[in-house]
C-alpha cells in the first residue's frame, strides 16, 4: 500500500490554509485506500528527538506532500531547517515521489513559481527525490479568512473556491493512480486582478500599509544596511 505524509510547513499550525489544503488532500487519498500520515513541523522541529521521529516518518513514506506558505518568496524557516537536517542526516529518500503546494496572499502565482519552486526542484535533485509536480496558489490567504471567519471547512465555502478544489481533486487523482502532477499556476481572484493598472495600485496600498506598520514597531523604514 502506498504510504502518503503530508507536512505542513506553515508556523500557524492547525489553522493555516496549508493545514485546510493539506488535510483536504489527505483524506481522499484515503479514500482511495491510500495509507496517510501527517505532521506539523513547527512541532517537530523544536529538539533532536522530534526532528529524528519526523525524518523517520519521511523515509518511510513513498509519497511526500509538504504544504507550505510564502515567505518573502521563500520557504518559512521550518522547512529551510527541515531540508537542511534532511541532507545533514543524509536521509535515504531515493525513489520517493515530492510535491509542494505553496499558497501566498499576493494575487500573482508567480510570486511563487519564479523563486521557491526552483528551491524545491534543487532539493528534490539534490536528495533524490522524485519530482510529481507543483502547485502555486495566489491569493490563498483569503481562504484562511473565510474559514475563520465563517467556521467552515475548505470545501464548504462555495464557488470561491470551486478553482482550488478543482487542482486539489486532479492532485489526488493523478498521486493516487501513481501518477504526477503538472506544474501548475493557480489564479483565484478575478482576471481583473492581474491586470497592470491593478497590480500598480495593490502594490502601492501594500507598501504603504507596510511602512506604516514598521514604523509603528520601531523599524527604520527606509534604511539600506547592505548598501556599503
Amino acid at each position: 500500500m502506498t504510504k502518503v505524509l503530508l507536512l505542513i510547513g506553515s508556523p500557524r499550525g492547525r489553522k493555516s490554509t496549508s493545514a485546510n489544503v493539506g488535510n483536504y488532500i489527505l483524506e481522499k487519498m484515503k479514500e482511495n485506500g491510500l495509507e496517510t500520515n501527517s505532521l506539523l513541523i513547527r512541532n517537530q522541529i523544536s529538539n533532536e528527538e522530534k526532528i529524528s521521529q519526523m525524518l523517520e516518518k519521511i523515509q518511510e513514506a513513498d509519497l511526500i506532500i509538504l504544504t507550505s506558505p510564502l515567505y518573502d518568496d521563500c520557504q518559512p524557516y521550518i522547512v529551510i531547517k527541515t531540508m537542511e537536517k534532511i541532507l545533514e542526516k543524509n536521509v535515504k529518500l531515493d525513489g520517493k515521489k515530492f510535491i509542494p503546494i505553496i499558497s501566498c496572499g499576493f494575487p500573482e502565482p508567480h510570486q511563487i513559481s519564479a523563486v521557491t519552486i526552483p528551491i524545491y526542484r534543487k532539493f528534490v535533485k539534490t536528495v533524490g527525490l522524485k519530482w510529481a509536480g507543483s502547485l502555486a496558489i495566489g491569493g490563498g490567504e483569503m481562504f484562511n479568512r473565510m474559514m475563520q471567519e465563517s467556521g467552515k471547512k475548505l470545501e464548504d465555502l462555495g464557488k470561491v473556491v470551486e478553482k482550488l478544489l478543482n487542482a486539489l481533486n486532479q492532485i489526488i487523482e493523478d498521486l493516487s493512480s501513481g501518477n504526477n502532477y503538472q506544474d501548475v499556476e493557480l489564479r483565484i481572484l478575478p482576471d481583473f486582478w492581474y491586470n497592470k493598472i491593478m497590480v500598480r495600485i495593490v502594490s502601492w496600498m501594500n507598501t504603504k500599509g507596510w511602512k506604516k506598520m514598521a514604523k509603528e514597531k520601531g523599524a527604520q523604514v527606509d534604511a539600506v544596511p547592505y548598501s556599503q
